[in-house]
């Protein structure tokens, strides 16, 4: 087991071998690229997780460069990290190098890739990521003369995953009586999601990773979104802004940074009971509602400029999302090629919009009431969670959202609760089919 920790400007490692530095990462891009059963022992992050990054060998990267005569390098360096802490939005730490391999050939890319258990675009990623492999055997294949790494000890097993002992509800009084007893504050919001499985992670479909923990969408956004605009034009004719086409897209399966959600907790306990799921040894997995609390001020509408900004990010290529220096003053921000082909964009919905984006909103998650454009958002108190570029996850405890869950068993006994209060398929869906199902199931013989 080791840390990659890769960025596009590794000046910041420059440093003699053996010298003690600080320096800070960015929280969002933490854990890209990681195998998901090592990311849930980090959900979400406390001083026991970041003491485990401390006890495995890294390796700090650049990302794959070209030079002027077409050879493609990275420059390496081994060393370790101490006293990590997370503050604002980032990971602070200590670092100290014990090699510094300066610029490191790169001959075949795929297999220098696979030696790294990296795909293609996590070469090219700022990212902090943990590999299941051995360091030094990984070095073996990549670095001429690979340094004696015996006196390293064997990295230990990753932390088990922080959480509190959840006791589950198992009837619709239970549920509503934990809901009832939320405590109100003032200047916030709650709003609800169901999850079948309290595995879930809580993150847009965009947002989603294979296996070996890259994503499966989010490179390709912007691709995906103008293909389907492309061959479905007229499906999208009425819709007044990048938003109403994002929740249009939702609706028809396109992963998108749109996460739904309701203001009404027995509509999330719906969805959280309408489908079963098993584990290996066929035992119900148990669901999960999750509670969302957010600042007024982070709760906005359909035609808010700020809704613009973070919707628009769709139309932008991979490579100029990660060019978006948000630690910039809004004046300089706002003069950059990539953001001023961003308010291109905006002003193409909103031509009074200034140019005067506040890099900071970019990376914010914010709750949107949408256009209730059909019936289903009516009936499922619908509205969605917006996820900004390079987004913090609220699994890590450090969103600006807060995160609260209820753990929920006997799904079909609460299914049967929820009919009597017309809480069923055909409410919640509305239309010809699912009121047939609903009506079927009541007359069946058994």
């Amino acid at each position: 087991m080791f840390s990659v920790v890769m960025a596009g400007n590794d000046s910041r490692w420059n440093v003699p071998v053996g010298e003690a530095h600080s320096d800070a990462f960015a929280l969002s891009r933490f854990l890209e690229y990681t195998d998901p059963s090592i990311v849930a022992s980090f959900k979400p992050i406390t001083a026991a997780s970041l003491a485990y990054l401390a006890e495995l060998p890294t390796l700090f990267m650049s990302e794959l460069y070209r030079d002027n005569d077409k050879n493609y390098f990275f420059r390496m360096r081994i060393g370790k990290v101490s006293e990590l802490s997370v503050d604002a939005g980032e990971i602070s730490y200590t670092f100290e190098l014990s090699h510094d391999f300066g610029e490191v050939p790169v001959a075949d890319r795929e297999a220098f890739r696979k030696a790294l258990r990296m795909n293609s675009f996590e070469l090219h990623r700022t990212h902090w990521a943990i590999k299941s492999a051995d360091l030094s055997t990984v070095l073996t294949d990549i670095v001429p003369q690979p340094p004696n790494m015996t006196n390293v000890t064997a990295a230990p097993a990753p932390p088990e995953p922080s959480q509190e002992p959840i006791e589950p509800v198992e009837t619709l009084q239970a549920f509503m009586t934990q809901v009832l007893g939320l405590e109100e504050k003032l200047g916030g919001e709650i709003f609800y999601r169901g999850h079948s499985d309290f595995n879930y992670l809580l993150a847009p479909s965009l947002f989603r990773r294979n296996e070996a923990g890259s994503y499966k969408y989010l490179p390709k956004e912007e691709v995906m979104v103008r293909e389907l605009l492309s061959v479905q034009d007229a499906q999208f004719s009425n819709d007044r802004s990048m938003l109403d086409r994002l929740v249009r897209m939702q609706h028809f399966g396109l992963p998108t940074r749109l996460l739904d959600v309701s203001s009404n907790p027995l509509v999330a306990l719906y969805f959280c009971c309408s489908t079963t799921k098993t584990d290996a040894e066929g035992n119900e997995i148990d669901g999960e509602v999750i509670i969302l609390r957010s600042p007024s001020d982070d709760v906005l509408h359909f035609d808010s400029d700020r809704v613009s900004c973070i919707s628009n990010l769709c139309l932008m290529k991979e490579e100029e999302k990660d060019a978006m220096d948000v630690t910039m003053d809004i004046t300089a921000f706002n003069g950059e090629p990539v953001v001023e082909k961003l308010l291109h964009f905006i002003k193409r919905e909103k031509p009074y919009f200034e140019g005067r984006i506040v890099p900071g909103d970019l990376q914010k998650i914010v709750f949107v009431r949408a256009r209730n454009t059909h019936e289903r958002m009516i009936s499922q108190s619908g509205a969605f969670l917006l996820f900004g570029k390079d987004a913090i996850l609220p699994e890590t405890g450090y969103s600006n959202i807060e995160v609260s869950r209820i753990r929920v068993r006997n799904k079909a006994g609460i299914l049967t609760q929820l009919d009597k209060l017309n809480i069923k398929a055909s409410t919640i869906y509305p239309g010809i089919e699912k009121a047939a199902s609903d009506i079927a199931k009541k007359h069946e013989l058994v």
